[in-house]
């Protein structure tokens, strides 16, 4: 009995760990290069790892989301679209 609850009770502990480890955002930054040797220029010693999940530099490289997606700074693209206008 002991060792079904303690393999269900390791199962759930890895579940959490890998739902924690896909809140990480750096695959879908505007900064992120996807180079192993400079994974992200503005935080390239916490990239791609818990760190980085609540990264206040992160901007959204989604082509659908048109503004800003994230509460930092203004990318290059969103100062453009206010010059023009």
């Amino acid at each position: 009995m002991f060792c079904i609850w303690r393999m269900l009770h390791t199962l759930k502990q890895g579940a959490n760990y890998v739902r924690r480890l896909h809140q990480i955002p750096c695959s879908r930054c505007a900064y992120f290069t996807g180079d192993y040797r400079l994974k992200c220029t503005v935080h390239p010693v916490s990239a791609l790892t818990e760190e980085a999940i609540d990264c206040v530099d992160y901007v959204s490289s989604s082509p659908r989301c048109g503004k800003l997606c994230s509460q930092s700074a203004p990318t290059y693209q969103h100062i453009k679209e206010l010059v023009k206008r």
